[in-house]
C-alpha cells in the first residue's frame, strides 16, 4: 500500500479508511488538538523550522483536505528533517500529541459517546497517512530506481558539511533533449536516467556527492570549495562529458542539452533549502538564454519574486475567472468571406499590465492549473459560439491546446460533456496543436487527437515549419488544417527560400487532403501571393486583429453589408 497519490506530495487518505466526510468531521476536533500540539510542543526545543512545522500540524483538522496544506505540511517536514528531527522524533512528536487528545476527550469518563469515539479513531487515521505519507517521501533512495538519495539526504547532507564550516557548492543539474526522447522506446526511456547517473557520478570527486532533486534533475553537493571558479571548472566538465552522444543499452547513441546553475555557501545562503532553491534559480535563468551555465546572483531572486507575485495574480484570475478571450478573423482567400475565428488568451493585470499568453501559459503548465485551465478554455469557446450564433455571426472557432493537453486522455470526455450541455456541433471547432506538443508520447498522444477527430471536432497542426514533424510522421496524424507560421508568410516578398517553403507546405496540404491557412498576412501583397498560391485561408492584421467581443461581432456585421 502506497500513501502517496499520483500527484507527489499529497496525502493517500482513503488508503487508510479514511473520507472526505470524515475529514470535514474533523473541525469539531481542532480545539482539542490544537491544545495537545501546544502542550507537546515545548518538548522539542525552539527552531525557526521546528516552529513552523508545529504550526502547520496545529491545522490538520481544519486544513487536512486541503491540497496546498499538504504540500506545506510536508515541506515543513523537510526542512525540519533536513536540522536533524528524525523519524523516530516525529512519532513521538504525535504519538503524546493523540495521547493528549484521547485524555482530553475521554479522561476518567466511564461511558464514551460513539460520536467521540468515531471522531478520535478518524483523527488517528489521519495521523497515521500524514506520518506514513513523510516516512515514504524521507527514503533516501527514490523510487525512480537510479540508486541516489534524494532531497531529503542532501539538505542533511549540507547541514552537516556546515557544521563543519566548510565551504560548499550546489550544482543543480538538468539533461533533456525533447526531439530524442520522443524517438525512444519505453526500455530505453527507463535505462536512461542510469545510465546518465552512472556518467554524471564518475565525473566528481570522492568528497562530492550527488542526489536526484525535482523530475529530470541531479543535485550536485561540492564541500571544500574556495571560489567560484571551482563549480564553473566542474560545469564545464559535465558539459564537455555530454557533449558526445550517450550510448544507450541498446547499441544506439542520444545527444542531450545539459543546463547547468550553481550556488555558493556562505554567499548565496546559508540554509540548505535556500542554497537548493538558488542553484535552482540559476539554472531556470538559462531557458532564455543559449547558455549552459548560470552561477546565482541576487537579480535571479528578484526575477523569481517578480514571477512568483505573478503567479499569484494569475492564481486569482483563475479563480475569479476575469481571463479573457480575443477573436482575431480567418478569412477565405477566394471569397474574402471571414469563415472562422482563433480564440487567443488576454489577461490585464490589476496594475493594468497586459501579459503575453505564452507566459500565462507557461506558468499554467509551470504551476499545474492546465486542467483548470482547460475547462475554462473549452466551456469559455462553447458560450462564445452559442453567443455568436445569436447574433448571427456564421464562424467556426479555434482554440489553442497545450502539450498536456494532447496526452490527456480524460480531454475527449470533457469535451463530449461540453458540447452536450451547450447543444452545439463538434465541428464548429478546430483545436490548434503545435509541433512540440506531439513530440511526447506519440501513441497516447494520437489516441487523444483520434478522439476528437472521431465526435467532429477539426484538428489543426499550428506554426508548420518550425518543429520537427517529419512528412512521414505528418501523413499519420489524423489533422484537418495546417496553419503556415508567420515568419515565412513575412519573408515571402523578401526570401526565394520563404517562398519556396509556403509553396512546398500548400502543395502539401492539398496532396493530404488538408486546409492550408497562412498567418501573419499583413499586406495585400501577401494576400495577393497567398491566392495565386492556392492557399485557402488566411489570418492576421490585414483583415482583422484579434478583438473582444463585441468589436468582433461588429467587425463581421460590416462586412456582410
Amino acid at each position: 500500500m502506497t500513501t502517496i497519490l499520483d500527484n507527489a506530495g499529497y496525502i493517500d487518505y482513503p488508503a487508510f479508511g479514511v473520507s472526505a466526510e470524515n475529514l470535514c468531521s474533523l473541525r469539531a476536533l481542532s480545539e482539542v488538538w490544537r491544545a495537545a500540539v501546544l502542550n507537546v510542543a515545548g518538548d522539542f526545543g525552539e527552531t525557526a523550522a521546528y516552529d513552523e512545522f508545529c504550526q502547520r500540524s496545529i491545522e490538520l483538522p481544519l486544513m487536512i483536505a486541503d491540497v496546498t496544506w499538504q504540500q506545506r505540511w510536508m515541506h515543513a517536514w523537510q526542512k525540519l528533517s533536513s536540522h536533524g528531527f528524525s523519524i523516530a522524533d516525529m512519532f513521538v512528536f504525535f504519538n503524546h500529541a493523540m495521547a493528549c487528545v484521547e485524555a482530553d476527550l475521554f479522561g476518567d469518563l466511564a461511558q464514551v459517546g460513539r460520536l467521540q469515539f468515531d471522531l478520535f479513531g478518524i483523527l488517528r487515521r489521519s495521523v497515521v497517512a500524514a506520518v506514513s505519507c513523510a516516512i515514504e517521501l524521507g527514503e533516501e533512495v527514490q523510487k525512480s530506481g537510479i540508486g541516489l538519495p534524494g532531497e531529503f539526504a542532501a539538505m542533511r547532507t549540507f547541514r552537516q558539511i556546515a557544521e563543519n564550516a566548510q565551504g560548499t557548492a550546489v550544482l543543480s543539474v538538468s539533461m533533456v533533449n525533447r526531439r530524442a526522447l520522443s524517438h525512444l522506446t519505453a526500455s530505453e526511456l527507463q535505462s536512461l536516467p542510469v545510465l546518465l547517473t552512472d556518467q554524471l557520478t564518475t565525473l566528481l570527486r570522492p568528497q562530492d556527492k550527488a542526489f536526484v532533486g525535482h523530475e529530470g534533475e541531479w543535485l550536485l553537493l561540492l564541500p571544500e570549495v574556495q571560489s567560484a571558479a571551482q563549480p564553473a571548472l566542474a560545469a564545464s566538465q559535465i558539459r564537455r562529458a555530454f557533449g558526445h552522444p550517450l550510448v544507450l543499452l541498446s547499441g544506439r547513441g542520444i545527444s542531450l542539452d545539459v543546463a547547468i546553475g550553481a550556488a555558493m555557501a556562505p554567499e548565496h545562503g546559508t540554509d540548505a533549502e535556500e542554497l537548493i532553491r538558488a542553484a535552482r534559480l540559476a539554472r531556470a535563468s538559462l531557458q532564455s538564454s543559449n547558455e549552459s551555465f548560470a552561477m546565482y546572483d541576487q537579480g535571479m531572486k528578484e526575477d523569481w519574486q517578480s514571477r512568483h507575485q505573478l503567479s499569484e495574480e494569475l492564481r486569482e484570475a483563475l479563480r475569479k475567472d476575469v481571463l479573457t478571450l480575443h477573436l482575431q478573423p480567418q478569412v477565405d482567400v477566394e471569397s474574402a468571406q471571414c469563415l472562422g475565428a482563433e480564440l487567443l488568451l488576454r489577461w490585464r493585470r490589476v496594475n493594468g499590465e497586459w501579459v503575453a499568453s505564452q507566459v500565462i501559459v507557461e506558468m499554467i503548465e509551470e504551476y499545474g492549473w492546465r486542467e483548470q485551465f482547460t475547462d475554462w478554455l473549452i466551456r469559455s469557446a462553447m458560450r462564445f459560439s452559442v453567443e455568436l450564433e445569436a447574433a448571427g455571426v456564421d464562424v467556426r472557432l479555434s482554440l489553442n491546446l497545450t502539450a498536456g493537453d494532447l496526452l490527456d486522455t480524460d480531454l475527449p470526455e470533457l469535451v463530449a460533456q461540453c458540447l452536450e450541455t451547450w447543444r452545439l456541433p463538434a465541428d464548429r471547432f478546430t483545436f490548434e496543436l503545435t509541433e512540440s506538443a506531439m513530440m511526447g508520447d506519440r501513441e497516447r498522444g494520437l489516441s487523444v487527437m483520434s478522439r476528437l477527430r472521431d465526435m467532429g471536432i477539426k484538428l489543426a497542426l499550428d506554426d508548420f515549419g518550425t518543429g520537427y514533424s517529419s512528412l512521414s510522421y505528418l501523413a499519420t496524424l489524423p489533422l484537418n488544417e495546417i496553419k503556415i507560421d508567420r515568419s515565412f508568410v513575412v519573408g515571402m516578398a523578401s526570401s526565394p527560400d520563404n517562398l519556396r517553403i509556403v509553396r512546398t507546405i500548400i502543395d502539401l496540404t492539398h496532396d493530404l487532403g488538408m486546409i492550408s491557412l497562412a498567418e501573419g498576412v499583413e499586406e495585400a501583397v501577401q494576400r495577393d501571393q497567398l491566392l495565386s498560391l492556392g492557399c485557402n485561408r488566411i489570418q492576421g492584421y490585414f483583415y482583422g486583429r484579434p478583438m473582444p467581443f463585441a468589436d468582433f461581432v461588429a467587425w463581421y456585421r460590416s462586412r456582410q453589408t
